[in-house]
C-alpha cells in the first residue's frame, strides 16, 4: 500500500485492521515512514498552536484598539469606554479560555475518566479453603490491592506452571503499583502470546500513554482495538474523538 495513502488515512481516522497492523510495523522498522510520521505530526501540532496565538494576538489588538479611541474630554464617556473596555477585557479572557480548553488535551482526565482494575476472572478463591498455592497467593494479594505481594508471589510461580493469563494480571499489578514501564512490557507480552486478554492489553497499553501523555502512541493502541475487538470500543472511540 502507498504509504503516503497510509498516512492520509490515519491523520484522518480512516485506517482499517490491516492497516493499522502495517502502518505500526512501518514505524518500528521504516525509518524514512516514521520521520515523515514525525513531520506531518509536528506539522498538525504547530497550526493548532499558531491558530491559538493568532486568536489570542487579534483579541488582545482588538483590545488595544478601543482603549486607543477612549475620548478624554468627558468624564461620562471616559467611564462609558472604560467599561466597554472592561468587557471586551473580560471577552478576551473567556473566550481565549474557551478555545484553550476546547483544543487542549486532558489527558489525566481522560485517564482517570476510562481507568478501572480489571478483576480478577480466571482463579476462583474460595474463603477459607485449606489447599494453598502460590497462584492462589498471588490473587489473594491481587484482590486485596497489595500489588507488591501480589508481583513477588506471581513471580515465584514456577515458569513451568504459569498459566497463559499470568503476564496480563502481573501487568494488572505493575500498573496499578505505579511500574507504568513494567506494565508495558508485561502486556506486550501478553499480546505476543495472542492467547487470552490481547484487546484488554491494547486498551491499557491506550490508558498508559494517555498517562505519560503520549497522544501518538495511545491513538495506536486505540486504533488497533476498534478495528479488530470489540472491548471497550464505544470508549475507545470516544476517546479518539476527544484526541483528534
Amino acid at each position: 500500500m502507498d504509504k503516503e495513502v497510509l498516512l492520509t488515512n490515519y491523520f484522518s481516522n480512516r485506517l482499517t485492521q490491516d492497516e493499522v497492523k502495517l502502518f505500526n510495523e512501518l514505524l518500528e522498522s521504516d525509518a524514512d515512514f516514521k520521520a515523515q510520521f514525525d513531520f506531518e505530526q509536528d506539522l498538525k501540532r504547530a497550526i493548532k498552536n499558531k491558530e491559538s496565538h493568532d486568536l489570542k494576538t487579534k483579541l488582545i489588538s482588538f483590545e488595544k484598539d478601543i482603549v486607543k479611541e477612549m475620548p478624554k474630554s468627558s468624564a461620562k464617556k471616559t467611564y462609558r469606554y472604560l467599561a466597554i473596555a472592561a468587557s471586551v477585557a473580560l471577552l478576551i479572557g473567556l473566550a481565549w479560555m474557551g478555545y484553550v480548553d476546547g483544543s487542549a488535551i486532558k489527558y489525566d482526565d481522560l485517564y482517570a475518566a476510562n481507568f478501572q482494575e480489571y478483576p480478577n476472572t480466571v482463579f476462583a478463591i474460595t474463603r477459607g479453603e485449606t489447599v494453598e498455592s502460590v497462584e492462589r497467593d498471588a490473587f489473594v494479594a491481587y484482590e486485596s490491592e497489595k500489588y507488591d505481594d501480589a508481583i513477588e508471589m506471581f513471580n515465584k510461580i514456577p515458569p513451568a506452571e504459569q498459566q497463559s493469563y499470568i503476564d496480563f494480571y502481573l501487568a494488572q499489578s505493575n500498573l496499578n503499583a505505579g511500574r507504568n514501564e513494567a506494565a508495558r512490557e508485561y502486556f506486550k507480552r501478553t499480546i505476543a502470546k495472542a492467547n487470552d486478554f490481547v484487546a484488554e492489553s491494547h486498551w491499557y497499553l491506550a490508558l498508559i500513554a494517555l498517562k505519560e501523555k503520549d497522544k501518538v502512541g495511545a491513538e495506536l493502541e486505540l486504533k488497533i482495538l476498534t478495528s479488530g475487538y470489540d472491548f471497550n470500543k464505544e470508549k475507545a472511540l470516544a476517546i479518539l474523538e476527544q484526541l483528534d
